[in-house]
């Protein structure tokens, strides 16, 4: 489960901008954090590891909200651009394998909501 860690990582650089924030928040109430598509990470299992790893910590109770990023990609042989399904790594349009991926592998905190 390699969602703990990530997980612990993503805290790690929440916890570190909560403490930069003036005057101090109480606490945080909400994280985004955008997960591409071609990450191998199960949001059931970054839930659980967060509700664990917040325990204790100014973001206890807080919710997580995990918003997917799209396979973004590019195909070189007619020059289309735009989302591929993550099951055909083939261009929409020419139905060509030679496709440059431009997106999918995100992975980082987007927001923080606090109090």
């Amino acid at each position: 489960m390699h969602e703990l860690s990530i997980c612990q990582s993503i805290l790690d650089t929440a916890l570190e901008e909560f403490r930069k924030v003036e005057p101090p928040p109480n606490r945080i109430l909400k994280m985004r954090v955008v997960v591409g598509e071609l990450r191998q990470i199960a949001p059931d299992f970054l839930q659980s590891a967060y509700a664990m790893l917040t325990e204790d910590t100014p973001a206890e109770g807080s919710e997580l909200e995990i918003a997917r990023a799209a396979i973004m990609a590019k195909c070189d042989a007619c020059d289309w651009e735009g989302e591929i399904p993550k099951t055909d790594f083939r261009c929409p349009e020419c139905k060509s394998s030679d496709i440059q991926v431009s997106g999918g592998m995100e992975l980082y905190l987007d927001s923080l909501e606090v109090e």
